[in-house]
């Protein structure tokens, strides 16, 4: 006598229960619907958090994680500035210390033609364009032997959209009105990378030489500094080495130094409670879909107790009535998992093209599917099945 292959056995369970969720109709359909929004919701939200971390360390990355910000902070009173030759000597009294960029940043009002736009104004040395990554696709940069000379180098997007709101086209050489003052173009900057760290948007700025804002702003003073590591140093003894050194020269407020890695770090904490806050409100939906899963399994025990009563008293085991509904709740499972595994990675998909990002699939969304349609498939399928295993056959049989 040949034995039964277990696998052909293990195709037929399933079948069978293919078909019995079928002569449920509505019902399953209503429970299968519960799992795909549970489970979407889960996958979306592992996909826009692995994207938004992606994009943010592509942000530093992009500029360098060696970059440091020195924020010199007033109290509610006065603003604290630093005097430049203050700041351009910092590498000579903290080593770990290789670029430093005094930085003076005010808003102003831009006039091109009959366009007129608020823009950023940035004073500062050339190595600001280092510092930022930025490249000039039309004309030159700022320098030093510009001085206090009324040059002006534009943002791409605030060129674009001079350009567009004037009705001409913008060239080297054309001239803005900054104020009542007029400002040469001499350059227009290519895309930049916006940096969280330095809280600067060159794409909307207009950069003039740091001596001229003297000249173009009404009280100017450093009240930021954008410099760079040297290689291997300590972000965090560097940090102490610049505030005990511009100590001295303040006479109120305070410094903040913030390093890339810091912010790197603080960043990788705030998305990972983050991902658990939102993980947790798309677990509670999978639990209320995984509750309706085990609502249409108990009705159907109690639809087909007769059935069940039947295939015990012709020798079916227990334990075949147990695996029958626990194979039913499985292929329910699975099936809303996966068309939530595939809805939450469109929606994840949508969300990155939305934010004008390149698309990562979370490598966790696969198994995470996976696993979610293994969970609720036997923790909410298991009380109903052995429900269905315990049932006795004469009672059972009796039942309409």
């Amino acid at each position: 006598m040949t034995k039964p292959v277990r696998g052909a056995r293990l195709n037929q369970i399933i079948l069978d229960g293919i078909g019995n969720l079928q002569a449920l109709g509505s019902e399953a359909l209503l429970a299968v619907f519960g799992i795909i929004i549970g489970t979407a919701a889960v996958i979306a939200i592992l996909h826009v958090g692995h994207n938004a971390r992606a994009e943010a360390m592509r942000q530093f990355e992009a500029l360098g994680t060696d970059l440091v910000s020195i924020v010199l902070q007033g109290d509610a009173k006065k603003i604290t500035t630093f005097p430049a030759d203050v700041v351009r000597s910092l590498p000579y009294h903290v080593s770990d210390l290789s670029i430093v960029v005094p930085v003076i940043t005010s808003g102003t009002l831009l006039r091109f033609g009959r366009a007129s736009l608020y823009a950023n104004l940035v004073a500062s040395d050339e190595a600001l364009y280092g510092l930022m990554s930025a490249t000039v696709v039309s004309g030159r940069q700022t320098s030093q032997l510009d001085k206090n000379a009324p040059s002006v180098v534009l943002g791409s997007d605030l060129a674009r959209t001079l350009e567009n709101d004037s009705g001409r086209p913008l060239r080297i050489g054309n001239t803005v009105m900054l104020s009542d003052q007029v400002l040469v173009v001499i350059g227009i900057l290519g895309r930049t990378s916006y940096s969280p760290l330095l809280g600067l948007d060159l794409n909307r700025a207009a950069v003039i030489p740091f001596e001229a804002a003297h000249r173009l702003i009404a009280k100017p003073g450093v009240t930021r500094v954008a410099a760079r590591l040297v290689r291997g140093a300590d972000d965090q003894k560097t940090a102490r080495h610049v505030t005990d050194y511009l100590y001295p020269f303040m006479r109120s407020g305070s410094v903040r130094v913030e390093t890339a890695r810091q912010l790197i770090n603080s960043l990788q904490n705030q998305m990972r409670i983050y991902d658990l806050l939102l993980f947790g409100i798309g677990s509670v939906s999978l639990v209320v879909s995984g509750a309706g899963v085990m609502n249409v399994m108990l009705m159907s025990v109690m639809k087909r107790r007769r059935e069940i009563g039947l295939r015990l008293a012709i020798g079916a085991r227990r334990r075949d009535i147990g695996i029958m509904f626990l194979a039913e709740a499985l292929v329910l499972s699975a099936l809303g998992s996966l068309l939530g595994t595939g809805l939450g990675t469109f929606a994840g998909w949508i969300f990155a093209r939305s934010s004008n990002w390149p698309f990562l699939p979370a490598p966790m969304a696969l198994p995470l599917g996976a696993g979610m349609a293994v969970t609720v498939g036997l923790f909410f399928g298991y009380y109903p099945a052995d429900r269905a295993a315990r049932l006795n056959p004469i009672s059972a049989l009796r039942s309409e």
